[in-house]
C-alpha cells in the first residue's frame, strides 16, 4: 500500500498557501511531519503504510514542494507554517517528526507550544550554523539563484547518503534527487538563508519527550552534534544512532525509523 489520503489541499497563511496531506486513523495520536531542505511530504512516504494506526499530517513548507513561494522566510516563519497547519486542522497533543532543518523547526515549535507538542522525533537535526557554516550556506544560496538547483543537486545528494546507501539504495537516492531538483530555486535559496540567520530554540522550555536519531555516517548532523542537543534539552531527551546511515535516515533505515516513531508515540503520556 502506498497512501490512503483522506484529505489534502491548501491552507492559507498570510500571503502563502501551504499544501498538506492527511491520512491514517482519525481520533488517534496525531503525528505532524516536518521535512528538511529539498524535501516535500514525500520525504516521509516510506513510513506511512506502517503508521496507519496514527493520524498522519504532512505538509510542504512555504517555498518548498507544492506550497507557494513567499517573499522572505525565517526560522520564525517556518514555525508559523506549522502553527497554521495545527490551527487549521485543530491538532492537539501531537508527536512532531522533523528531519534536518525540520528538526530545528520542531524544537522551536516544541519550546513555543509545550501544551501542544508532547513528543519530538528529530532525524539529524541541525543547529544554527557558526560563521563558516553561514558563509557556506550563503555560497550555495547564491549558486542556486544564479545557476539553478541542478548546479548543487548531485553534490548535495551524494554527501547526504552513506557510501553503503549510495550503492544499495539507488531508488531512495533517486527519490531524494527528484525531490531536490523539483524545488523552486528561490524557495530553496530562501530556506538556506533562513538557516544561516536562525537562532537556537529555548532548549529548557522543551517539555516534550525528545528522541534524536543520528546516522553514524551523517556528515550534516553528526553523532556528536546529536549528543550535544540531547545535553542541551536535558533528561527528557535521548539519542539513538543508526548504523550505515547518512543524513536521509528515513530513506536509508526505514524499518528502524518506523520502530522509533511508534515507540516515541507510545511513550507520550
Amino acid at each position: 500500500m502506498a497512501s490512503q489520503i483522506k484529505s489534502s489541499g491548501y491552507i492559507p497563511r498570510d500571503s502563502v498557501k501551504l499544501f498538506y496531506e492527511r491520512e491514517g486513523t482519525s481520533g488517534s495520536r496525531t503525528i505532524l511531519f516536518i521535512h528538511g531542505f529539498g524535501g516535500t511530504t514525500n520525504a516521509f512516504q516510506p513510513l506511512v503504510s506502517s503508521l496507519q494506526d496514527f493520524d498522519l499530517v504532512r505538509f510542504d513548507w512555504a517555498g518548498h514542494g507544492r506550497s507557494s513561494v513567499p517573499q522572505s522566510t525565517s526560522i520564525e516563519s517556518y514555525v508559523a507554517d506549522c502553527e497554521a497547519i495545527i490551527g487549521y486542522l485543530g491538532l492537539k497533543d501531537i508527536l512532531v517528526v522533523g528531519h534536518s532543518f525540520g528538526g530545528l523547526i520542531s524544537f522551536h515549535l516544541a519550546a513555543k507550544h509545550p501544551d501542544i507538542v508532547k513528543g519530538v522525533v528529530a532525524f539529524g537535526p541541525v543547529r544554527p550554523p557558526p560563521e563558516a557554516g553561514q558563509k557556506a550556506l550563503a555560497t550555495r544560496s547564491a549558486t542556486v539563484r544564479s545557476e539553478g538547483i541542478g548546479a548543487v543537486a548531485d553534490l548535495v545528494v551524494s554527501n547526504a547518503f552513506s557510501p553503503k546507501s549510495l550503492i544499495n539504495r539507488k531508488g531512495e537516492v533517486a527519490l531524494a534527487r527528484e525531490m531536490l531538483t523539483r524545488q523552486n530555486p528561490e524557495g530553496y535559496a530562501l530556506a538556506l538563508d533562513a538557516l544561516a540567520g536562525s537562532s537556537a530554540p529555548a532548549w529548557k522550555q522543551i517539555k516534550a519527550n525528545v528522541l534524536v536519531l543520528t546516522g553514524d555516517e551523517d556528515k550534516v548532523s553528526t553523532a556528536t552534534a546529536g549528543a550535544d542537543i540531547v545535553k542541551d534539552i536535558g533528561s527528557n531527551a535521548k539519542q539513538m544512532v543508526f548504523k550505515d546511515t547518512g543524513h536521509w535516515h528515513v530513506l536509508e533505515s526505514t524499518d528502524a525509523s518506523i520502530k522509533a516513531i511508534i515507540s516515541a508515540a507510545k511513550n507520550i503520556a
